[in-house]
């Protein structure tokens, strides 16, 4: 009877235990579900099942900023810093090659500036050239000696450009030879540097035509009287052209005025878009800009494409040719008051917005918008309007492929993630300040939110609960990588 008891306590004691296991998994998601009922915005940790190295062919999301450069997969995971190099100056899409193995910055440094190449993803650096000698000492003791001029052109304004599609040649602005900023191109492959252009003027803004066989560029100069502070550049030279396989300079016609970001993109091949500009003095007026044209890069031929002034800039998708811009009905010949969009082949614009109180006009890759800053958001072809959460403070927003939106939110001094799909309402998914926020270019349902406290979040959809995937330093930049 004894050695029966026992066998019957052990068998009850082995059902408790087993029960218990049982019970385990069920009594832990209860308190994980409490502990998140806590907090506003719940962050879970990475997912087991995230890839535990970054993909071998990509997609991937770079993300960049005064405290260097990361890589991470399209969902976030396996954030890895590639650079530790300030890109805080340079505009990380036009510093990527086409490829995307390959960055190219502009580095200042105590001896000057150098132009400087990081492999990616394995971060190896190296330096392709000298671009000029120039000490922070000279420039602040002659800020208007012609060294200093050159370190403006060179700085201030855009002054690299990968060839498109598999060329691979680099276009670059430096003082390598002569007194003066001159256009210049880089081999990757042999590491062949080949000088251009040798001007009086200093060159800026390298646009390589769609094809790869011409380079665009603007050479301009800074002349007495300088006044106060020196803003920009204050005479336009001319806008000259190269043909690359053969080194044949082109003069091509000079726009009129003085303003510069002159060029508005490129129609094909061999034509690019520009416009004339008001001479003027300190701050920008009302209708500075005029007469948008398209010039024959090879003969220099000017075709009118919408006579009348407009305002605020204007921007071109390359995704379908269309311009976006703004116009007062002050200004003598204007289609109307407000926001409006001129596609390929027309002459009269649409109008998208009738009030004026557009600050700046952009175009995002990544969502595939334009954006009328504050108002709106406007698919390419203007047939979608996206409305920001709030009406005078949301910023930095997001389109995903699936059409999801994200924006940042800032009110009383504190920052939100918003995010809405479909017809759905909005949802506050984290509350914090955000640096940048891009979703994933391949489903396009997970959101990336780097936050101003050096944070990587990702949320997916549908519940976008945030999960941390790393830390960064002062991101300012995000961009997908093919």
């Amino acid at each position: 009877m004894k050695n029966n008891s026992r066998i019957i306590l052990l068998v009850l004691l082995l059902v408790l235990s087993i029960s218990c296991n049982l019970l385990t998994p069920s009594t832990t998601s209860t308190l994980i579900a409490a502990s998140a009922s806590i907090t506003d915005t719940p962050v879970v940790s990475t997912p087991t099942s995230a890839p535990t190295r970054l993909n071998a062919n990509g997609p991937y999301v770079i993300f960049a900023g005064q405290g260097g450069m990361w890589i991470s997969n399209p969902d976030g995971s396996f954030l890895t810093q590639v650079s530790n190099l300030d890109i805080s100056g340079s505009n990380l899409r036009q510093a990527i090659s086409p490829k995307g193995d390959q960055l190219a910055l502009v580095v200042k440094n105590d001896q000057g500036l150098d132009l400087v190449e990081v492999a990616i993803p394995s971060g190896e650096t190296k330096t392709i050239a000298h671009l000029l000698d120039i000490t922070n000492d000279e420039l602040n003791n002659n800020p208007t000696g012609h060294k200093a001029f050159a370190d403006y052109a060179i700085t201030e304004y855009n002054s690299l450009a990968w060839q498109p599609g598999g060329g691979g040649l680099l276009a670059f602005m430096g003082v390598v030879k002569g007194p003066t900023s001159d256009l210049y191109t880089y081999d990757p492959t042999s590491g062949k540097i080949t000088q251009l252009t040798d001007g009086s003027s200093q060159a800026i803004l390298p646009s390589w035509s769609p094809d790869g066989q011409y380079i665009l560029h603007y050479g301009v100069d800074w002349v007495p009287p300088f006044g106060g502070a020196i803003i920009g550049y204050n005479q336009l030279d001319g806008v000259w052209a190269v043909h690359v396989p053969d080194g044949k300079i082109i003069t091509e016609p000079k726009p009129k005025g003085t303003l510069y970001n002159l060029l508005v993109g490129w129609q094909d091949d061999t034509h690019y878009i520009t416009y004339d500009s008001k001479d003027t003095a300190g701050a920008v007026p009302s209708c500075a800009y005029f007469n948008l044209h398209d010039v024959d890069i090879v003969s220099g031929k000017t075709s009118p494409m919408m006579l009348g002034d407009f305002d605020d800039g204007i921007v071109q998708s390359p995704q379908n040719k269309a311009i976006i811009f703004a116009s007062k009905t002050a200004c003598s010949q204007t289609p109307g008051n407000g926001t409006f969009l001129l596609m390929p082949g027309q002459a009269t614009p649409t109008q998208l917005l009738n009030d004026a109180d557009v600050v700046e006009f952009d175009w995002f890759p990544e969502s595939g918008v334009f954006q009328a800053y504050p108002i709106a958001l406007f698919s390419a072809d203007g047939l979608t309007r996206y409305d920001p959460p709030t009406s005078d403070s949301s910023f930095k927003p997001a389109i995903s492929k699936k059409g999801y939106q994200a924006w940042e939110v800032i009110e009383n001094q504190k920052g939100r993630v918003e995010v809405k799909t479909s017809n759905e309402d909005w949802k506050t998914i984290l509350n914090d300040s955000v640096n940048q926020t891009i979703w994933d270019p391949v489903n396009g349902d997970t959101l990336l939110i780097a936050t101003s406290d050096d944070s990587l979040f990702a949320a997916s959809y549908p519940d976008f609960t945030p999960r941390l995937m790393g830390t960064m330093k002062k991101v300012q930049q995000a961009i997908w990588l093919p």
